[in-house]
């Protein structure tokens, strides 16, 4: 592979693409997938928006914990200011309190975070403001530098355990809104499996915008504290976090806090807290649908195999056997009408054409659509064509999940209520050739009324011979055929050769009708079995196709917006 192809099929994709991927697969999923997780992925593709359309100079860091974890007090802890109890006195947090460091362009954000108490720094009245000030170290310095100071929204917010369901309802909708995830346990609770499940799970992948810290470190002996640390590295690598950073403090003591500070402050410096949060959220977003309907183990488009199997099917629901046979007996019956021995074709006329019994071609109804007369498909025949219908599906979806097949299936029987008239309007309008004659047709006729002449001027000679002698007149002489074993009087012999000469012709035209017929009706298959293949594409293959193809493009949509 060249240096070129390896790059570019291993970089990461924008996130405007990557969102506008999301949109398509989500709304290419919204019949196939659970709703649950389609209306999640709007619910990101809308917030996405909305936190796009506001500050951008603002990173959003929220604090969450349980009750008694500390998040209050690591507030003010960071700040450097008593903010928390200055802003509400009380033992829990009911509502999100702010603490903004730069003032433009911030009240927009907030009213959007729906947060009222706000606490802005003016850069000089607390060590946050003071050292997001600071120029920031190392290689984003130069940038920092240029772009002047970063803004930062901290939010001390509700409880996520809390006994009040307003209080754990504002918790959850803010793990989805802000920026940065802080994550804020306490030694006795940092294993608490509510905020491992249903919290710090979710948001498996959102590590670089997720920071796990251990509060009160200080209650926990010195020799003790790094195996705690390590544990509560543990849980978080077990919940899906690889990197996320765990660090332990104690706002009581100030242990920790100004590494947690500066790293903190860090993310704000490097402006890309938005577009890493957003990322993780169409990622994870992404990673949901699949879940729900994974479109990418579905084939390309359905098997010729598969086809001609649904083809044969229909046909047995069309009856193209039956009309097969009925084209070839028409020809054998339109024949003998014509080849047969003359005296005997009166009762050929008296059996109907079978081809004119099953109305091909011949009815039409008010709309000018052809007809036929055939009875409807018996319960095995329509029974085939829903089978068939049914299996051209599953073998088309082969290799999906359930929700993909389920889709698949619904478009294959999206048109089986017009299938049968469908059917029988192709059998109807089908090239059948019903009024087709040979040349031979008329060689053999003239052949037959040939030997009708001779034995009728056989037969006319013996009766004036038989009137002439009634009359007692002498007859003339009677010619005999002496070649034969016995004489036979040429008039005798006329009729003799005449019937025998007409039935030959008879049995020799109807082999050849027979034959010929055969063909007729292999025609016919043919012609049939292609007009059904037509209504089958059009009625079945094309909507299991655009099924097929829609999942196409969602796997590759989905797979842009997984980065």
């Amino acid at each position: 592979m060249s240096p070129l192809l390896s790059r570019s099929s291993t970089r990461t994709a924008p996130l405007i693409e990557r969102i506008e991927a999301l949109d398509r697969a989500a709304d290419a999923l919204e019949d196939v997938a659970a709703p649950a997780p389609v209306e999640d992925a709007r619910d990101v593709l809308e917030r996405i928006d909305r936190r796009r359309a506001l500050s951008a100079e603002h990173t959003v860091i929220g604090l969450f914990g349980a009750t008694g974890s500390g998040k209050s007090s690591l507030l003010n802890a960071l700040v450097g200011t008593e903010i928390a109890r200055a802003a509400v006195r009380r033992p829990t947090t009911s509502a999100p309190l702010a603490v903004v460091v730069g003032d433009a362009g911030s009240d927009a954000l907030l009213d959007w975070l729906e947060v009222e108490d706000r606490h802005h720094l003016d850069g000089t009245d607390a060590e946050l403001a003071r050292a997001a000030a600071r120029p920031a170290k190392g290689r984003r310095a130069k940038r920092s530098e240029q772009e002047g100071t970063p803004g930062v929204v901290l939010l001390d917010l509700p409880d996520f355990d809390s006994v009040e369901q307003a209080h754990r309802a504002v918790a959850e909708r803010m793990t989805g809104m802000v920026d940065v995830l802080v994550w804020v346990t306490d030694p006795q609770k940092y294993a608490d499996a509510l905020m491992h499940q249903e919290f710090v799970r979710p948001y498996a992948g959102h590590d670089a915008v997720t920071v796990l810290v251990l509060n009160q470190i200080d209650r926990i002996r010195p020799a003790e504290k790094d195996a705690v640390v390590a544990s509560l590295a543990s849980l978080a690598r077990t919940d899906g976090l690889e990197s996320a950073p765990v660090l332990g403090v104690s706002a009581a003591t100030g242990e920790g806090i100004e590494e947690l500070r500066e790293h903190l402050l860090g993310i704000a410096h490097g402006r890309e807290a938005i577009a890493s949060r957003h990322r993780a959220d169409v990622r994870r977003a992404a990673e949901q649908l699949q879940a729900a309907a994974d479109p990418s183990g579905m084939a390309e488009r359905s098997t010729p195999a598969a086809i001609d199997a649904l083809v044969e099917d229909l046909s047995t629901a069309a009856r193209v056997e039956p009309v097969s046979r009925a084209v070839g007996a028409s020809y054998r019956h339109r024949a003998a009408g014509r080849v047969g021995w003359p005296p005997l074709r009166w009762l050929r006329r008296m059996r109907p054409d079978p081809l004119g019994r099953l109305g091909i071609g011949q009815a039409r109804d008010g709309e000018g659509l052809e007809r036929t007369s055939l009875p409807e498909p018996d319960a095995a025949a329509a029974a085939r064509a829903s089978s068939g219908v049914r299996r051209f599906a599953d073998t088309a979806s082969a290799g999906g999940g359930d929700p993909w097949r389920a889709a698949v299936r619904a478009a294959a029987r999206s048109e089986e209520e017009q299938l049968p008239d469908t059917l029988d309007q192709a059998v109807a309008g089908a090239d059948l050739r019903a009024g087709t004659t040979s040349w031979w047709w008329r060689a053999l006729d003239v052949l037959q009324w040939l030997a009708v002449l001779v034995w009728v001027v056989g037969l006319g000679w013996l009766a004036l011979n038989a009137l002439l002698a009634f009359l007692g007149i002498p007859p003339p002489p009677m010619p005999m055929i002496e070649e034969l074993w016995i004489p036979i009087p040429l008039p005798t012999a006329m009729i003799v050769l005449g019937i025998a000469a007409g039935l030959l012709i008879a049995l020799a035209g109807g082999t050849i009708a027979a034959l010929t017929g055969a063909w007729h009706r292999r025609r016919a298959r043919r012609v049939l079995t292609a007009r059904v293949r037509e209504v089958a594409h059009e009625l079945v293959v094309l909507p299991v196709d655009a099924t097929l193809l829609d999942a196409r493009q969602a796997a590759s949509d989905l797979a842009l917006a997984r980065g």
